[in-house]
């Protein structure tokens, strides 16, 4: 998967439909990213990559490249 491929899987799972979803967009402004939309971003990451992201770890996430960074140091370890 692509970092093209997983930002469209990650807008679907937080059901954003904004035009601006992108790298910079800070996940305080999408309705989705709740506790409810952070499992299922663990649970998306864990289905289509294989690697395990906690919860914790996502909370200390504020914008979507945050998200990216921490999915691909968890690949290259």
């Amino acid at each position: 998967m692509n970092s093209d491929q997983f930002l469209v899987k990650l807008q679907e799972c937080l059901m954003d439909d904004s035009k601006n979803f992108g790298p910079s967009t800070n996940l305080e402004d999408i309705d989705g990213w709740d506790s409810i939309g952070r499992l299922a971003v663990a649970v998306m990451i864990n289905t289509e990559l294989g690697i395990s992201i906690t919860a914790p770890q996502l909370r200390g996430c504020s914008i979507v490249n945050d998200i990216i960074e921490l999915v691909k140091d968890k690949l290259e370890v």
